[in-house]
């Protein structure tokens, strides 16, 4: 099917390490946008687990972009998929607090 080569490559990913990490994790094209979509359902279905660091939480990306609407069915699965962590509040900077 369409996906069968991000399930190849999400296999392949999962084959190697199950953890996948991303740090400052955004979508900017709608290009990225329905691919990462698809990576991600094939990685979580592989048994793959996200890790990612974002200035954006899951219902703000790619937030105005051209053909939002394709997009919007990722958000509920990434909410759905993974636990979100807002430092937003916190009064310690983490980036100086490397080493500490």
């Amino acid at each position: 099917g369409a996906n069968e080569p991000l399930r190849r490559v999400a296999d392949d990913i999962v084959d190697r390490g199950w953890l996948v990490c991303f740090d400052e994790f955004q979508v900017t094209d709608i290009a990225d946008a329905l691919v990462m979509k698809q990576l991600f359902e094939e990685l979580f279905a592989a048994g793959g687990v996200v890790v990612a660091t974002s200035n954006r939480a899951p219902c703000d990306l790619y937030a105005n972009g051209i053909q939002r609407q394709l997009f919007l069915p990722f958000i509920p699965l990434l909410e759905a998929r993974c636990i979100v962590h807002s430092i937003e509040d916190s009064k310690t900077d983490y980036r100086l607090a490397i080493g500490n």
